[in-house]
């Protein structure tokens, strides 16, 4: 499993917190949530929660991911080898205008 880190960056401070938030609020729902009961954590940003709704066994997450915003970035560490795809996809849904591998900067 490879340890990653993406950034994403987003117009605004206020916008990368908003996103950070939602993100890690979703994360922990994966891991601890019941997947028949999806929170909507997304539509703020016009994106049903339904489409990103996973179970804990979908992911190879030991630990959830975390995101965290820094001026206009969120930048999300994760452990994985089969969810950096759609991470990276649930970054641009939520209005990143580019997305990409830390080492990539």
């Amino acid at each position: 499993m490879d340890e990653i880190e993406i950034v994403a960056i987003y117009d605004s401070e206020e916008t990368a917190g908003a996103v950070s938030g939602a993100m890690n609020q979703w994360f922990t729902w994966v891991m601890e949530g019941n997947p028949e009961d999806i929170p909507e954590l997304f539509e703020d940003f016009g994106i049903d929660t339904e489409d990103y709704a996973l179970e804990a066994g979908d992911t190879d997450w030991e630990n959830p991911p975390v995101a965290r915003a820094a001026g206009t970035n969120v930048i999300i560490n994760a452990e994985t080898s089969e969810t950096l795809d759609l991470l990276q996809e649930l970054a641009e849904a939520l209005g990143a205008y580019e997305v990409q591998m830390a080492d990539d900067e």
